[in-house]
């Protein structure tokens, strides 16, 4: 296994640099991928920085990135750090609210801008704001191009040669804002230190090869990608980029990529619609992958048997394809996966490891991985953290990926790192006999009734949103007399029913008979396993949309319960009104 002896972004850069691979980062341009190798991203880093730097850019100075995720969002973001300037990420898919916020709060300069549509949403009181523009063009003061000043930047270094920038390790590397799904974004004041320890713990843990090949589909603007990217850079392999989150399904048959790292909900989907396309299967090819389907969701199956040999041949190495046929790691992050999802990908020979982590640590505290992986927990803890578990089962977690603080929030700092350094991650978890971390909720997705009982929102939301009608569920609880929820729908399910009736609304098409007693029927068959305190008393489906723009879902896809909670009270107090 390599070893790694940078301490700081800026030598990683310097590390990045020694290894060689010509298709290092891919991304597409007319539909087919451009590659850059690893001297061209050196060349390229170095010219920008050059650039920034004759523009004003100076150490200190906090930098917007404002786009999607590719090639061009990690040279500029490196030159960033060759400046010793602080990045502050900011999602391409930002409510303009949360936007204008950290902005504002971050006192931003400068700002890294690939979308001239989303100019608009800048409020004018940032405009002292000095952009560099990628794919447009703008020709006024304070507008640069990426492009153009490139070649300024080479003109610099071959006069003046270049230097690589020395930080600090304790020094600012970025200021990365949470989602916000319980009110105002924090920003996250992240050090070297931090995001290098992280890169040391996972290469501790997993072995990678430069022959693999990513597929990153995930934001750069979330911590969780942007680590494990930090990573996949630090071992030179070649990684291509989902230019449209639409097109992943066509991307992995492309690119055949042998990891990724992906989102819950992703998986959900995929497993949903393996699911779907099984009932619509001739006769005789829907009893073998139904019997197949239902046998890969079995805990310590014997993959040594004729049976699992019969339908791995007929079956799963169908569902293989589906990821390209190649993977042989998945990282699943940013939120609880249903254990029974995880089940049924590694039985089909989809190795996928779970892990657990907050910005505030960088975010990875516990992962499994190749040759440790216990399918349902998080893994076990990272090298240099250390935990422990309180007696009301909150986790606390301390080590060298530890945050700074909350920009401009001393005193929330406070309150979330104690005097001895402990960082009160707000998690419910146990750790069982193995050493494997599980995480059973949030303290505060925990709702305690008007009665005193407790009810866990995120595991039921999970088994409210299996059904193929429903693509998020909410459920309240919090000082009510008992359990309902929100069924947000899933959209694809009405445009597939409007090709035939084209007159069809999506309020008509979630009125039907069929439709509601498939829900109610979901929904009875969760609560015979549940307490009497949390079965699902009442409902309402919704069919407005539900998105990060309009702030109902977090840039990670959360769901934002204050956002939901507020813009649907009097849908919500009317499931109670009706039933005093």
């Amino acid at each position: 296994m390599q070893t790694y002896n940078f301490k700081t972004y800026s030598e990683l850069f310097i590390h990045i640099c020694s290894l060689e691979n010509e298709y290092f980062l891919n991304y597409l341009s007319n539909e087919k991928y451009t590659n850059i190798s690893t001297s061209d991203f050196k060349n390229k880093v170095i010219c920008l920085s050059l650039a920034l730097k004759d523009m004003g850019i100076k150490k200190g100075d906090t930098v917007g990135i404002f786009a999607k995720s590719s090639p061009f969002w990690l040279i500029f973001d490196f030159a960033i750090h060759e400046v010793g300037a602080i990045s502050v990420p900011i999602f391409a898919n930002i409510s303009s609210e949360n936007l204008n916020f950290e902005i504002k709060d971050s006192a931003m300069k400068y700002m890294f801008i690939d979308s001239q549509e989303r100019l608009k949403d800048i409020e004018e009181k940032n405009s002292h704001l000095t952009f560099i523009t990628h794919n447009f063009c703008i020709k006024e003061p304070n507008f640069y191009n990426f492009d153009e000043i490139l070649v300024i930047g080479k003109q610099i270094c071959d006069s003046t040669g270049f230097t690589p920038f020395e930080a600090n390790p304790d020094d600012i590397f970025s200021i990365i804002y949470t989602s916000g799904n319980t009110g105002t974004p924090k920003g996250v004041m992240l050090s070297h230190k931090n995001i290098v320890s992280q890169l040391h713990d996972i290469n501790k843990l997993i072995d990678l090869p430069q022959s693999e090949v990513a597929l990153s589909l995930l934001p750069l603007a979330h911590i969780f990608e942007r680590t494990v990217m930090s990573y996949y850079l630090s071992r030179g392999i070649s990684i291509y980029f989902v230019d449209d989150i639409l097109n992943v399904a066509n991307l992995m048959k492309v690119v055949k990529p042998t990891i990724m790292t992906v989102v819950p909900r992703l998986l959900e989907k995929i497993f949903n619609k393996i699911k779907a396309q099984i009932l619509e299967k001739p006769f005789f090819c829907k009893v073998i992958a139904s019997l197949a389907f239902s046998y890969a969701l079995k805990e310590n199956l014997n993959k040594s048997s004729i049976l699992f040999k019969i339908y791995d041949k007929l079956v799963y190495s169908k569902f293989r394809e589906i990821f390209g046929s190649r993977v042989e790691k998945l990282v699943s992050g940013g939120a609880p996966l249903s254990k029974e999802i995880a089940i049924f990908f590694v039985n089909i020979g989809i190795p996928v490891y779970q892990g657990y982590g907050l910005t505030e640590f960088s975010p990875v505290i516990s992962t499994n991985y190749p040759n440790a992986n216990k399918v349902g927990s998080c893994g076990k803890v990272i090298p240099s953290a250390q935990i422990k578990i309180t007696q009301d089962n909150e986790l606390f977690v301390r080590g060298d990926s530890l945050m700074i603080g909350y920009l401009n929030q001393e005193e929330l700092t406070a309150k979330t790192i104690d005097k001895d350094g402990w960082l009160h991650t707000g998690d419910v978890a146990y750790l069982d006999e193995d050493g494997y971390l599980y995480i059973k909720s949030r303290v505060k997705e925990i709702f305690k009734t008007s009665t005193g009982e407790y009810v866990n929102a995120i595991f039921i939301e999970q088994q409210l949103s299996k059904n193929k009608y429903i693509e998020f569920a909410v459920v309240i609880a919090q000082n009510k007399k008992y359990t309902t929820a929100l069924l947000f729908v899933d959209k694809e399910k009405y445009n597939l029913a409007k090709k035939v009736n084209n007159n069809l609304t999506i309020e008509e098409y979630y009125k039907r008979s069929d439709i509601i007693e498939a829900i109610s029927k979901h929904i009875k068959n969760i609560n015979k396993n549940l307490n009497q305190w949390e079965k699902i008393v009442d409902f309402r489906v919704i069919t407005n949309d539900i998105s990060i723009e309009t702030g109902e879902l977090t840039p990670s896809m959360k769901i934002a319960r204050n956002k939901i909670e507020e813009k649907y009270e009097n849908i919500i107090n009317s499931m109670y009104e009706e039933k005093k």
